[in-house]
């Protein structure tokens, strides 16, 4: 079952020709007053991924650090490395919430 194709909408050539002589608009800067920030459920649910993982790796690496001895060269390593992915998740926290605010979201 096939359905007709919807008919192409025609603009009025008296409407074009009427915007064609205004200048084009333009962004109104934020203030204070106008300045809001949305985001999706889609960044919603990255951001508490995010922030979910960033304390997994610091619970572990201070659980480590804590709990063992940390002069084990098995132990050192995997404290450097939950070091590292904890700050390198923090950076990506900063990253998405500057993205947000500037708007790219």
């Amino acid at each position: 079952m096939s359905q007709p194709l919807p008919e192409p909408r025609t603009t009025s050539l008296d409407a074009t020709a009427a915007n064609a002589g205004s200048p084009p608009a333009t962004p109104v800067p934020p203030t204070a007053d106008n300045l809001t920030v949305t985001v999706s459920s889609h960044f919603k649910m990255i951001f508490l991924v995010i922030v979910g993982l960033t304390l997994m790796f610091w619970m572990a690496h201070f659980g480590l650090l804590f709990t063992s001895d940390p002069e084990r060269p098995e132990i050192k390593d995997a404290l450097e490395t939950t070091k590292i992915a904890g700050f390198s998740s923090l950076g990506t926290i900063l990253g998405l919430l500057g993205g947000a605010v500037s708007g790219k979201v």
